[in-house]
């Protein structure tokens, strides 16, 4: 738009100052230097992708009827879809993409009325775009209430879950104060419409999540297959670390050594490093759908259980420092991230104060962590 308006000032001055000629046209010189330089204020300036916590604001084309559902048919391919986002001036721009359901739990429409996606960019439509650089992200939705089967009686479920979505998008956020090993998400705000009915258009809030190939590539490290897990690597630091987090959302659907909810980086040192994803089924977040573990026990999901590793050189008061001293960070983070009710910030509030109130007393966290370890795997 700057660009635009110095252009015609410039044409406005040559039909009335005949004698500024010269002048403009080294204005015009300079305005298409400036241009190619990169220096104009457009969309190429916008932050790419993960590094701004600011909500995005997008529109995404599809109608979740017609999306193949990889429960049924384990080769669903991707369909093609339009995201529009708004530039760095807030005009709307688009970008082609292809979108995908994720499978698993959420991707059932008994479950959830949005499933969690996979949306794909083409190197070259993305250049230009915030998702340069990206090839295929992880898009968490509100889930909402699921459609039950013909002949079953539906579930009295609340119709939006933004709530869920803003928690899940909190705990990778507080991750991301515990290690830079850690998957980057992204808010956004974003509007479904459906090509075959705009009745039944909607927005609701949603999050990215970085690609595990991008991390890897980011911490110049090298992304694991499954089943490579291998406990003479292990970064025995980064599984406490990791551990100790997953006690603190109340998360227990992980496991390092099966590579649940979990991935494995090797970097040039030969150490394995675990990364976190998938926390919907935290305390944290505390979804109606979620159960605790029957081989657990607990009872719910909001109870915590300790799933860390014993081993001799463990520095628990190293490592219970370590997260002591992040309490104001993860207050004050939590007091930032829009989408939360005033309820929802007093519960999550009250949830994480308790698990710095286990680490204050010595016999809470003797008992509920130091001595429910488990062994080191062989």
């Amino acid at each position: 738009m700057e660009l635009l308006l110095t252009f015609q000032v410039i044409r406005a001055g040559n039909r009335i100052y005949q004698g500024q000629y010269i002048m403009n046209r080294f204005l015009c010189t300079l305005c298409f230097m400036t241009m190619m330089s990169g220096n104009v204020f457009s969309s190429e300036q916008m932050p790419l992708l993960f590094e701004s916590d600011e909500v995005m604001y997008l529109t995404l084309t599809v109608n979740f009827d017609t999306l193949c559902r990889p429960s049924k048919s384990p080769d669903c391919d991707y369909t093609p879809s339009e995201l529009i986002y708004r530039d760095a001036e807030g005009q709307e721009a688009s970008v082609p993409v292809s979108i995908r359901r994720r499978d698993g739990w959420r991707a059932l429409q008994t479950n959830c009325q949005i499933p969690t996606l996979f949306v794909r960019f083409s190197e070259q439509d993305a250049v230009g775009t915030p998702f340069e650089g990206q090839e295929t992200l992880a898009m968490n939705s509100h889930c909402g209430k699921g459609i039950s089967p013909e002949n079953e009686r539906s579930p009295r479920l609340p119709d939006q879950f933004e709530h869920y979505v803003i928690n899940e998008y909190l705990g990778y956020r507080l991750y991301n104060l515990v290690t830079q090993v850690s998957l980057r998400p992204q808010l956004a705000r974003v509007r479904y419409t459906n090509p075959d009915d705009p009745r039944l258009d909607f927005t609701h809030d949603a999050f990215f999540v970085e690609h595990f190939e991008s991390l890897a590539e980011r911490l110049n490290a090298k992304l694991l297959p499954e089943n490579s897990f291998d406990p003479t690597r292990l970064d025995r630091d980064a599984a406490d670390q990791l551990a100790l987090f997953q006690y603190m959302v109340g998360n227990t659907d992980w496991s390092i050594t099966d590579q649940e909810n979990v991935i494995l980086l090797l970097f040039p040192d030969g150490k394995q490093v675990p990364v976190l994803y998938d926390l919907d089924m935290s305390g944290l977040v505390n979804p109606h759908y979620a159960v605790a573990a029957p081989n657990l026990p607990i009872k719910s999901v909001t109870q915590r259980y300790y799933m860390g590793f014993c081993h001799p050189n463990t520095d628990w008061e190293a490592l219970f420092t370590r997260f002591t001293l992040l309490h104001d960070a993860y207050l004050d983070l939590l007091a930032e991230v829009p989408g939360l009710g005033g309820g929802d910030r007093r519960i999550a509030r009250a949830y994480l104060n308790s698990f710095f109130d286990t680490l204050s007393s010595p016999d809470a966290r003797q008992n509920g962590i130091v001595n429910a370890c488990k062994p080191w795997p062989d």
